[in-house]
């Protein structure tokens, strides 16, 4: 007899931050809800506020394409950040009613990835037990780790660490987004709840046809620890070399990036495009000869946790990867046959590695066929199917 289809689940999504958005938050929420969609299930991808004409113009705009079951919701209430006193009460009870309209008793989940708003953050918590649904927490970083490298204040890293640990431990699951980050919840967390390594994805893209406009490309935010500033002083012992930088957040370090790109005489040979459509992004990486992931040495989140949606897309598009050689992307790379690593911080070997890797035709032919194969492990459907299976195994 053949096995009836398991029935389809209906997940609610909250993500506090406004769609469309080019950052890799929100690029890879959006990507996960269309493949779960795209697998069967119902989701509801709740933001507080949608900046495009209509949901499918922000969908396009993150270069998706809309789905009968992926429905975007405005819900400027999820901001639970931005209320309080006695209004907060009345503003809770609404999102309460809104979010038990949406339940479906025996197939509905709620997921979240981002501590940035804790009341929202402990409003869901409690609402998956008045409600009883199972709700998981995907985690990319641990905050209590990235605050105290920023050196905040000692009371805001308690704060910050009894909701993390409220998080962890209270959600029915955990989703880690690099295997050595669950094994640090693991350890720091022995009462956690049950989790799980889903890590990042990247779907095919085609491109047209084109020549190589540039020898370097670095696409993404611009945030220290990501480390564009040592791309500038390798380019900078790279006579004639060109590169394009992709990416506008913050704007604070795109200016500082330019100003130091002035100083070092690079004007002619570095553009700045900004923050781009990523149909747009895609072309530029495609036409590029050697995509970078420099990421700055000493930087918890690109030491130990980072999996980049950019050097994957990149693999995906054949592009040879030149990367920092970090704990968290020795998790995907093997040196020399899939991308080449150089150690993170050191200038000088990023300038021999650039030059080496441009010269060797065969070597960079190797390492973008090695690449595609690895890339294609890492599909968002088979990342929606792994959540899936994960939020099916609390409903049963």
């Amino acid at each position: 007899m053949k096995r009836a289809a398991p029935e389809a689940l209906r997940f609610l999504y909250f993500h506090p931050v406004r769609l469309p958005d080019a950052e890799a938050n929100v690029v890879q929420t959006a990507e996960t809800c269309r493949a779960l969609a795209e697998a069967g299930h119902e989701v509801f991808l709740i933001v507080p506020r949608l900046m495009g004409a209509s949901p499918a113009d922000c969908l396009e705009t993150l270069g998706l394409v809309p789905h009968e079951r992926l429905h975007l919701v405005e819900e400027p209430a999820i901001r639970l950040k931005n209320s309080s006193g006695l209004g907060s009460v009345w503003v809770r009870l609404g999102l309460f009613f809104f979010l038990r309209s949406l339940v479906r008793r025996g197939r509905t989940v709620i997921y979240f990835r981002t501590l940035k708003d804790s009341r929202l953050v402990r409003f869901l918590l409690l609402a998956s037990r008045l409600l009883r649904v199972p709700v998981i927490y995907e985690a990319h970083k641990l905050y209590l780790d990235k605050r105290q490298e920023a050196g905040f204040h000692v009371q805001s890293l308690a704060r910050v660490q009894r909701l993390e640990r409220r998080a962890i431990t209270r959600a029915s699951a955990i989703v880690a987004s690099h295997p050595l980050l669950e094994r640090t919840i693991r350890d720091r967390f022995p009462d956690s709840r049950p989790m799980t390594t889903i890590q990042n994805g990247v779907n095919p893209v085609t491109v047209k046809p084109g020549a190589a406009r540039y020898d370097l490309v670095y696409a993404g935010s611009l945030f220290p620890w990501k480390g564009v500033d040592i791309c500038l002083e390798a380019l900078a012992r790279l006579e004639g070399r060109t590169l394009a930088v992709v990416g506008g957040n913050p704007a604070e370090r795109l200016e500082a990036l330019k100003e130091r790109a002035r100083e070092l005489g690079l004007e002619e040979r570095i553009h700045f495009f900004g923050q781009l459509p990523r149909g747009r992004v895609f072309e530029i990486v495609a036409f590029s000869r050697i995509a970078l992931i420099p990421l700055a040495a000493g930087h918890v989140e690109g030491d130990r946790y980072t999996c980049p949606l950019k050097m994957l897309e990149a693999m995906q598009l054949g592009v040879p990867v030149l990367a920092a050689d970090t704990p968290a992307l020795r998790s995907f790379i093997d040196d020399g046959e899939n991308a080449l690593l150089y150690p993170a911080g050191d200038v000088d070997a990023l300038a021999e590695r650039i030059d080496r890797l441009l010269r060797d035709q065969d070597l960079a032919a190797r390492l973008s066929a090695n690449a595609r194969r690895l890339a294609a492990e890492f599909s968002y459907l088979v990342r929606a199917r792994k959540v899936a299976e994960l939020a099916r195994s609390l409903i049963g």
